[in-house]
């Protein structure tokens, strides 16, 4: 066995509590700043004021917007935040249901993209139809019944989960990749 010799003028270590306390300050004050930095600039909580996309995501549950956004990160069924196009200030949570050279059709109330129903393929989402009328005609409205539409580089065909309750691209067409503000996730 061995044993450890202090040697001429070395002092022995304590535990220093002001050290510790000012240490610990400094970390929960740079994890602060840095936890409302990220909130601020990369991820935003977002509360639904309306029932446009209930029951995935009903009015006032808070969920959280990703800021960081892609063309390429983008898919169907994707919920994403957007710039309302005709109202100044305004933003609508929406779904992506046609994107980039897809052919989208509505016919009596049921969208079709590539010729293929969405009551046909699998979603994650129930849609709501509050409206007990039948679809609109295509003369009266183009909300229940639209007719082939090709959309455009770079564009989005968004809908509502609650069809009936909402504004959407069936009423202002396409939105471009510059008017999404995050995603949902």
């Amino acid at each position: 066995m061995f044993s450890l010799k202090k040697e001429f003028g070395e002092k022995e270590k304590k535990f220093d509590r002001k050290k510790f306390v000012q240490i610990l300050s400094i970390s929960i004050i740079v994890g602060f700043l840095f936890a409302s930095v990220a909130r601020i600039w990369f991820v935003f909580p977002f509360v639904p004021e309306t029932e446009e996309m209930s029951p995935a995501f009903p009015k006032g549950k808070r969920i959280y917007i990703s800021r960081f956004v892609r063309d390429s990160s983008l898919f169907l069924g994707d919920v994403v935040l957007v710039e309302h196009p005709t109202q100044k200030g305004k933003v609508t949570l929406v779904r992506i249901m046609g994107k980039s050279g897809d052919q989208i059709s509505i016919k009596d109330k049921i969208l079709y993209r590539n010729g293929i129903s969405e009551t046909q393929g699998k979603s994650d989402f129930s849609l709501q139809f509050k409206d007990a009328r039948p679809a609109f005609s295509g003369t009266y409205s183009t909300r229940d019944n639209l007719s082939n539409l090709t959309i455009e580089d770079r564009n989005y065909f968004l809908l509502c989960d609650n069809r009936d309750d909402c504004v959407d691209s069936r009423d202002f067409g396409p939105i471009p990749f510059e008017k999404i503000i995050g995603k949902a996730l």
